[in-house]
């Protein structure tokens, strides 16, 4: 199955269903803090949840239509990251990402967004990425901003967060941009 390495100290790879139990541990240990900001964070979150989203995810994976890895920081199971769909025709993405707060703090989330943005321009030859944020979540929003995407709008009340809407910061990328940007780990 698909493997990819980020940096010495992060690799990614694609969920399995033999992978069920650790993400769930993940999701279930930092339940309420993704509570805040992720909308299938819920108090009954389950193996079932994990085994339903890794069989759709396979699917995707395996029609082209984007998909969702499994983030591994020294071995450890931190998170998830995934291209949340492919639109050929218009030749763009949609990034998204969580990482468990435990890991927070070490530059994973902007290291590994830096990869799959290459991987998106470079190989993938999309024009176009956005990532969608929660505009009261300061750390998610950190990552475009930081990476040096542009804060193109706000959609108002755009997702259904357990009991309230939530307003979506808007952050794009395109590929002429990229490429003229001082990239992370091109600076070293």
């Amino acid at each position: 199955m698909f493997t990819y390495r980020v940096d010495d100290e992060i690799m990614l790879r694609l969920l399995e269903e033999r992978h069920t139990e650790e993400v769930t541990a993940l999701v279930i240990r930092d339940l309420k803090y993704l509570q805040e900001w992720i909308h299938w964070a819920k108090d009954d979150y389950s193996v079932e949840d994990t085994r339903e989203f890794t069989r759709k995810n396979l699917q995707q994976f395996a029609e082209n239509r984007g998909f969702t890895a499994q983030i591994l920081f020294r071995g450890q199971p931190a998170g998830s990251i995934g291209y949340n769909y492919f639109n050929w025709q218009n030749r763009k993405t949609e990034i998204g990402y969580w990482l468990a707060s435990s890991f927070q703090g070490h530059g994973i989330m902007t290291r590994t967004c830096w990869a799959l943005i290459n991987y998106a321009f470079d190989e993938l030859k999309l024009n176009r990425i956005e990532i969608f944020c929660a505009v009261e979540n300061t750390k998610s929003r950190a990552i475009p901003e930081r990476l040096g995407f542009k804060l193109e709008g706000v959609c108002r009340q755009a997702e259904w967060l357990h009991d309230h809407f939530v307003d979506l910061a808007l952050y794009a990328m395109l590929a002429d941009e990229w490429q003229h940007l001082a990239r992370p780990n091109e600076q070293k």
